[in-house]
């Protein structure tokens, strides 16, 4: 009896491992998933300078809303020698504080670009000044699409200079 009960317990955690574990039908699904997902590479880096255009522009009307418009909803700013700023509103005071402080005139080169499933990623080089005091760095930025817009979805940013 007990060996009938054993090889039972035994048959019925096989079988269940099997069944779970075939994932053929949700393997080709995940591909199909993935294949929409895949990024044209180039007409994503052409909206995502369109993005850089437009949060630049804010940030030169003194705009710290419609710049904080370029970050998707749940963004992750991450300023050099600063806590982490999450969220779009917070990164809105954040960039406030940029602006209060005159750093309105803002330059991007993008150095490398990259896709990931549905994210772009690119490496940039920048310069940030008030007109008295020019910061340069670099800036490592997932961009994501929001409402048909790229919008920077985790944005790094580190200065070369103080």
């Amino acid at each position: 009896m007990k060996v009938q009960s054993t090889f039972l317990v035994f048959t019925i955690l096989v079988s269940t491992l099997i069944f779970s574990c075939n994932n053929t039908d949700n393997a080709k699904s995940k591909k199909n998933e993935e294949n929409k997902t895949t990024l044209n590479l180039e007409e994503a880096q052409k909206g995502v300078e369109k993005s850089i255009a437009g949060f630049s522009e804010a940030l030169a009307k003194g705009d710290a809303k419609s710049a904080a418009n370029f970050y998707t909803k749940d963004a992750v700013f991450m300023p050099n020698n600063a806590p982490i700023v999450t969220g779009r509103d917070s990164i809105e005071l954040a960039l406030a504080g940029f602006i209060k402080a005159g750093f309105t005139k803002l330059n991007v080169e993008s150095t490398w670009t990259d896709s990931c499933g549905e994210y772009f990623i690119d490496t940039e080089k920048w310069t940030l000044s008030n007109g008295k005091i020019t910061m340069t760095g670099k800036s490592l930025v997932v961009w994501k699409k929001e409402d048909g817009i790229w919008k920077q979805y985790k944005d790094m940013i580190n200065t070369d200079t103080l």
